[in-house]
């Protein structure tokens, strides 16, 4: 064994240290272009420098604090026992933080090469053929790195740090090893439980892989791709066009408040990807393609995603999402406490799901579905053509507007509140379901087998279809003027007006009256659906017998003496000489008194059979005695008839009348 010393302020030039050999460097000793060969050994020791050389596969070189100040290229290294260093030996001192790589020298690192606890200064770069990096490592701004892989060692983490201002380019990430960046980063290879974390740097078309994980805590990080397995977790800053593979995954999430959470832009979701957008995260622009998904949840939210044909969007608990497009086979499921605004699902069967969430603003168009159930709400949707919502299970959908070939749907338990159907829509109430406050326009279309409520006033101008109810339970006035001709339901009454203004208003149904509470309820027949003088009215009155209860015949002008009586099932007005017949079913009133309706028309408004019985019977009497001097064609005249002047009311009016409060 030789061993060559250079001594403090020794210089020697071109040597070549065999197998078994080993050169000392002293303090203050200098080597130039020395070549270590398979078996050698070079040490350098505190201040001394190499200031070029070459290190051959099997050769070594130890630091004690020596320095490197030229270039240096370290060739294969495959000894088992190499720990860290340029190469360290077993036993070999690794103690480099206060050394490393001078501005302007490059540190060429050869296939399986070691570095560890290395600095590299402003200047400075390593360059890395399939080289690793083991320990404490920094780049210093204006320093570089290239190609390096960052590994754990047993028990042990390895990091490369890169400063504010350094760059780190190609670097591989493998078992605990962890780049951190505040500088910047482009092409990182990161797997095998490798993570990288960006800390106010930025991140250029790193790679995430099985095992590795992508930390976002600042910063930025642009055109990621996260394989299978991997992971890329958004904490804080931005990361822009991601690409989420199939077993991969982007979490976006966050602190208590927006401005401190992660932010991503652009990502793409491939089949089998997911992103989670929670704790203040959001998103823009995603854009979920066939078998990917996006999950939204906790304070999460997503503005102007993209659903393709086979993705999904799920929106979950305290999850917002803001202008999602669904296109053709895209879905959007939303439950419990999650929401949507102005979401746009297009042609080709996209759908979106709501169980016990709610959406705003939806506009669904060809072939685009919306499904509300188990306590979910919608709100605003707007309908196009071929555009259809279905609200079924306890699900509520407001102000919908159904538009030329728009369809809506309140299946059973159901119900759709406010929705305003133009001309071309169609609304379908089926058996159990419900549409509170319809307003239906021209050309509209209501399909009714449920119960149509309205409590207030309302128009149904469009096509009356089914076998279902209309009911008007409010103060308002209820006006059926569009072509009912194919009904065969009912119109209800228990509070306000239900008015027909036109032929064949109910078609072939009947009318029920609901006892009012308060107030009246009201059938008003305009001329066009009024019995003709010797007619009889096309529709069946049911339960027409309490107080509160009036029919209000506009057309047919009021003549004092007009009367109306009970003639087997059916009640006859006889007003001005002219005969108009009702048919009854249910119970009838004991006396029909007939009245100005105030507008020139005629009412009849009954006294209850409990309330004309308990008349004194003094009042009877007397009430019989008019009788007396009714006219012979009267024969069929009811016991109390409207012989009042105009304005006064009947006495016996007024006696049921008193009762109403």
């Amino acid at each position: 064994m030789t061993v060559y010393n250079v001594g403090a302020g020794t210089t020697s030039s071109g040597l070549v240290i065999s197998s078994g050999d080993e050169l000392v460097v002293g303090d203050g000793g200098t080597v130039i272009s020395t070549t270590i060969l398979n078996g050698g050994l070079e040490q350098l020791l505190e201040g001394s420098l190499s200031s070029s050389g070459t290190v051959e596969e099997g050769g070594t070189v130890q630091f004690t604090h020596g320095n490197i100040s030229a270039d240096l290229a370290i060739g294969v290294v495959t000894s088992a026992t190499v720990f860290s260093g340029v190469t360290i030996s077993t036993y070999g001192i690794i103690d480099l933080v206060a050394e490393g790589v001078d501005a302007g020298v490059t540190l060429s690192m050869g296939y399986e090469a070691v570095v560890g606890y290395l600095t590299v200064s402003s200047g400075g770069v390593v360059a890395g053929g399939q080289g690793q990096f083991v320990g404490s490592n920094f780049i210093d701004s204006g320093g570089s790195a290239s190609g390096v892989t960052v590994a754990g060692s047993g028990h042990f983490d390895t990091d490369l740090y890169v400063s504010s201002g350094a760059t780190a380019d190609a670097t591989t990430l493998q078992s605990s090893g962890d780049l951190w960046v505040l500088g910047a980063a482009s092409g990182s290879l990161i797997q095998g439980h490798g993570v990288e974390v960006i800390s106010g740097g930025a991140g250029y078309g790193d790679i995430v892989e099985n095992g590795g994980t992508l930390v976002l805590s600042a910063g930025s990080e642009s055109g990621a791709t996260v394989e299978s397995g991997g992971l890329a977790l958004l904490m804080y800053g931005t990361a822009t066009s991601t690409s989420v593979l199939s077993g991969g995954a982007e979490i976006v999430s966050g602190g208590s408040s927006l401005g401190e959470a992660g932010f991503a832009s652009a990502a793409t979701i491939h089949s089998g990807g997911k992103q989670d957008v929670d704790s203040n995260g959001a998103t823009l622009g995603t854009t979920v393609l066939n078998g990917g998904v996006e999950y939204v949840s906790s304070g999460g939210s997503t503005v102007g995603t993209i659903v393709s044909s086979g993705g999904q969007e799920v929106v979950r608990w305290q999850g917002l999402t803001i202008g999602t497009k669904l296109l053709s086979g895209g879905v959007e499921y939303v439950s419990s406490g999650g929401s949507l605004e102005g979401i746009f699902v297009s042609s080709g069967g996209a759908d979106v799901a709501l169980v016990s969430g709610s959406t705003n603003g939806a506009i669904l168009s060809a072939g685009g579905r919306e499904d509300i159930e188990s306590g979910g709400a919608a709100s605003g949707t707007v309908i196009l053509n071929g555009g259809t919502q279905y609200v079924q299970s306890s699900g509520t959908a407001y102000y919908t507007a159904v538009s030329v070939g728009g369809v809506a749907y309140a299946l059973s338990g159901g119900d759709a509140v406010s929705a305003t159907v133009s001309g071309g829509g169609k609304i379908v109430v089926s058996s159990g379901g419900t549409a509170s406050d319809l307003d239906l326009l021209s050309g509209g279309q209501l399909s009714d087998n449920g119960a149509v409520v309205v409590t207030g006033a309302g128009t149904l101008a469009g096509i009356l279809l089914g076998s279902g109810t209309i009911a008007e339970t409010g103060a308002g006035d209820l006006m059926l003027s569009g072509d009912g001709a194919k009904f065969a339901g009912g119109a209800v009454i228990s509070g306000g007006t239900i008015e027909l203004s036109v032929s064949k208003a109910i078609g072939s149904g009947y009318v029920e009256f609901v006892a009012p509470t308060t107030g009246s309820a009201v059938l008003q027949i305009d001329a066009a659906d009024a019995p003709a003088a010797g007619g009889t009215f096309a529709n069946v009155i049911s339960n027409f017998n309490a107080t509160g209860e009036d029919i209000d015949l506009r057309s047919i002008a009021f003549v004092a003496g007009a009367s109306a009586s009970v003639v087997g099932t059916d009640l006859v007005l006889t007003d001005g000489g002219h005969t108009y017949t009702f048919e009854l079913a249910g119970g009838a009133a004991g006396a029909y008194p007939v009245l100005s309706d105030g507008h020139g028309g005629t009412l009849i408004d009954p006294i209850p059979a409990a309330s004309h019985k308990a008349l004194d019977p003094k009042v009877l009497a007397f009430a019989h005695a008019l009788a007396g001097f009714a006219p012979s064609d009267a024969a069929t005249a009811a016991l109390v008839s409207s012989t009042s002047p105009a304005g006064q009311t009947p006495f016996a009016h007024a006696a049921a009348s008193a009762g109403r409060g």
